[in-house]
């Protein structure tokens, strides 16, 4: 069976998830969170997308985009997957797929939602019982909307558009 083409419109806004192969732990540890950062903020440079959101647990990751016309999501999330992908097999001599599946994708189309789909990723690691409030967890831009400066998250998140969540 084949896949369905994704549908991109210019200057759309996206909730995207990917989850580890088999759903294996591909953010294990600090260093590898750091480097998944590194790839957005690259690619977040070359592609001029608007990040508004993001959360990474140790075996999956949400990101809010909104993307410009010149590229559309796929050619973003090949950039930063594909990076990710190579700095992960490089450090875990790992062979095989990374990511599992295409990576998911859901066109959001008001400003209501997005702020719905924010609170949603942010309260992630809540609702895993990894932490008790969402601005507790250091992998998420929850800290920055919860006004707690972290240099790696402040430089990455785009609210022009929404101001203060």
């Amino acid at each position: 069976m084949t896949t369905l083409r994704r549908l991109y419109y210019e200057y759309s806004t996206y909730h995207i998830i990917s989850r580890g192969n088999n759903r294996q732990n591909i953010l294990q540890n600090h260093e590898d969170k750091l480097s998944f950062l590194e790839s957005l903020s690259n690619y977040k440079l070359r592609y001029s997308f608007k990040l508004f959101a993001f959360v990474l647990m140790d075996n999956h990751f949400h990101l809010i985009i909104e993307t410009n016309p010149a590229h559309n999501i796929s050619r973003v999330m090949q950039g930063i997957l594909l990076s990710y992908s190579n700095k992960f097999r490089r450090k875990y001599c790992y062979v095989g797929h990374v990511w599992q599946g295409r990576f998911f994708s859901k066109v959001i189309q008001s400003e209501p939602q997005v702020i719905q789909n924010i609170e949603y990723i942010h309260n992630n690691p809540v609702r895993a019982s990894m932490v008790r409030s969402c601005v507790e967890f250091s992998w998420s831009s929850a800290c920055y909307y919860g006004g707690l400066p972290n240099s790696v998250i402040d430089k990455l998140i785009d609210i022009n558009r929404f101001g203060e969540i």
